[in-house]
């Protein structure tokens, strides 16, 4: 049976699109499951949606794209998808500062089949080697979120890309109330089954392409990129209908409950601001919305 590879090709020529095609079909030690789109925007909600990608081949020459522009939006909201550059060759100066930002490879557009294969291949058993040892560094072992150290890293990420589209976001702290109570009532045992259940309910309300961390015993954090501060009503108001949800369904011996700091970073606004900075001030809303709640 043929090895299957998905395969989202983000390219604007149809030209583009048609040669690789063409050429990954010809192929026939390995099946190319091929999807396409128009531009970095669709590729995202391809990928938010849900559809399985092995590798992104990316030409980033978009109408109104500048340099790297298209490669920077979709690595940052994807880091995990290996991204391999198709440039003409008076672009090479531009694929090789790809490399050095995070892609995989980079191939020349008439890069014939058998060259074009064996770079496909290789990118992805690359990317799951290095995935496999990022994981090892930044993902919290109990919940299978960002850990503090892996959310810090795509935070920053998520922080660039904002400042150069001058494209807002929004970060989220959300600290588990009474982690402590349930662990003295229940057991250690059952205190993180509290934390796995609060982080899966974190994973349903956001979208893949969010930044989520289990930053402490009972925070969390998130990153969202958002186009306006009137979201943080929206996300604040999901938030709460999800964990309704989860307890009415659930049946638990107790019920779980967030409190929720939410702040907004305007680029055009905030453009010094640090994600420390950003941090500090959600750290103050989630003290603040804590206080205001009835003892």
């Amino acid at each position: 049976m043929k090895k299957k590879i998905s395969v989202l090709l983000v390219a604007h020529d149809s030209a583009v699109t048609d040669r690789i095609r063409e050429a990954l079909a010809k192929e026939e030690s390995v099946w190319f499951e091929v999807a396409a789109a128009n531009d970095p925007e669709e590729a995202l909600r391809k990928l938010s949606g849900g559809q399985k990608t092995d590798l992104i081949l990316l030409d980033p020459a978009f109408p109104g794209a500048h340099g790297l522009e298209s490669f920077v939006q979709i690595h940052a909201q994807m880091p995990s998808v290996p991204v391999v550059i198709l440039t003409e060759p008076k672009n090479e100066a531009m694929a090789v500062e790809a490399l050095r930002q995070g892609a995989l490879d980079y191939l020349l557009n008439d890069t014939d089949q058998r060259i074009l294969v064996r770079a496909v291949t290789y990118a992805i058993e690359r990317n799951r080697a290095e995935v496999d040892l990022r994981n090892l560094l930044l993902i919290d072992e109990l919940t299978g979120l960002y850990n503090r150290r892996g959310f810090m890293t795509f935070a920053e990420q998520y922080m660039k890309l904002a400042q150069r589209t001058n494209e807002g976001l929004i970060l989220i702290f959300a600290d588990l109330e009474n982690l402590r109570k349930i662990k003295e009532a229940f057991g250690g045992h059952e205190g993180d089954l509290a934390v796995i259940r609060t982080a899966k309910t974190l994973r349903d309300t956001f979208r893949k392409s969010d930044i989520i961390g289990h930053i402490g015993p009972d925070y969390f954090s998130i990153v969202t990129m958002e186009t306006s501060r009137d979201r943080i009503d929206m996300i604040t108001n999901r938030l709460h209908e999800k964990l309704r949800v989860y307890n009415t369904q659930a049946a638990n011996r107790y019920k779980l409950a967030m409190s929720f700091g939410l702040t907004y970073f305007d680029p055009r606004v905030d453009h010094s601001m640090t994600i420390e900075d950003l941090m500090s001030k959600a750290d103050e809303a989630l003290i603040a919305q804590r206080n205001s709640k009835p003892r």
